[in-house]
């Protein structure tokens, strides 16, 4: 049986089985390779972790010149839609046969519908993300974008109907999928019936970060979803009724430029405020809106005592009340679960 790359870094005595389980985590929760977090962490070198692939993989790597200078026609040899859906680099070509840089050099439906679209033979190198990942800006400008989900209608609270019980929700979601289809949608948008089921049907970090965006678009008009890695918040997933001016995928700050990101990394609490006043001391909020809202919410999304990501989002003509606020860090504590049974899934298929 083929080992994982997880068991081969231990196996290895590249990384501590603790330095794992940290890598994993951060996967689950920033995204990329596990590789690419190991190295990030600075737990392992990106030459070490590429000659471990290089083994368990049986394919050369790439090494780090080999991105430098790469002739225009080779750079056209594959078609940049193949390029930018599979995420991989030619690097040269000879003859009938062209070397190709890929994060996963086993992926094999890809290299033959690369083979079959050019015509050539492919011969797959191992190379690490981040090395693709700059060489796709750099030779090609491609960027990761970030998703951006249109606000859907919005739905009106009955005055009549009182917002869901803590004992309501411990019913937990086997109990709600035995419900018939019909009555997990409810026009009360503080309701969390439906959102429930959608957390605990989660496959990645960004159908947690999906679910998140359309619960809130119930109460607020616009909503961004941010990752804080390090110092730096990173733009993650937006939705409502006004798409972000800029590439959000891209968009960043520091945080020493950002009072209201640091207090709520902190603090680790929900902060509200006149939007005017967020604006001026945080300029930065002019790259996510061009208009000043009445108000502006920012909450965390906590795991294990630390703020990992934080939604920044308002409603135009209005301030949210209470239980709309009680809402939202209902939400977001979901939100951290779900994350968390990502993270357990990924240690199980890691033994």
């Amino acid at each position: 049986m083929k080992k994982n790359l997880g068991t081969l870094l231990v196996e290895n005595g590249l990384v501590s089985q603790k330095v794992l389980s940290e890598a994993l985590q951060r996967q689950v929760i920033f995204g990329g390779r596990l590789g690419t977090n190991l190295i990030e962490m600075g737990a392992v070198s990106e030459e070490s972790l590429l000659k471990l692939l290089s083994s368990q993989h049986n394919v050369p790597y790439a090494e780090d010149r080999f991105f430098e200078n790469i002739p225009q026609t080779v750079l056209d040899s594959v078609p940049k839609e193949l390029v930018e859906k599979y995420r991989i680099v030619p690097l040269k070509t000879e003859r009938n046969r062209v070397t190709l840089a890929m994060s996963d050099p086993t992926a094999l439906d890809v290299i033959d519908e690369v083979s079959f679209r050019t015509t050539k033979v492919i011969s797959p190198v191992v190379a690490s993300e981040l090395r693709i990942t700059r060489a796709l800006e750099k030779h090609y400008g491609i960027r990761r974008e970030a998703r951006y989900i249109p606000a859907a209608p919005t739905l009106k609270r009955p005055e009549s109907k009182p917002i869901e019980t803590l004992e309501r929700e411990d019913l937990g979601p086997i109990e709600l999928a035995r419900l018939p289809e019909a009555e997990l949608v409810s026009e009360d948008p503080l309701d969390i019936t439906d959102i429930n089921r959608s957390f605990w049907s989660v496959d990645n970090r960004d159908d947690v970060a999906q679910t998140i965006v359309e619960a809130c678009l119930r109460i607020m008009d616009d909503v961004f979803v941010l990752i804080i890695k390090g110092d730096r918040a990173l733009g993650w997933m937006s939705g409502g009724n006004t798409a972000p001016p800029v590439d959000f995928g891209i968009w960043e700050t520091g945080l020493e430029n950002s009072s209201v990101l640091t207090s709520v990394r902190e603090s680790r609490a929900i902060e509200r405020a006149e939007g005017s006043w967020l604006y001026a001391s945080n300029p930065w909020l002019q790259d996510l809106s061009s208009d000043v809202p009445q108000e502006l919410i920012v909450c965390p999304l906590v795991l294990k005592k630390h703020t990992v990501s934080a939604i920044i989002g308002y409603s135009r003509k209005r301030s949210l009340d209470n239980d709309e606020i009680e809402f939202l860090v209902r939400i977001m504590k979901k939100a951290s679960v779900s994350l968390e049974m990502l993270i357990l899934k990924s240690r199980i298929l890691m033994l």
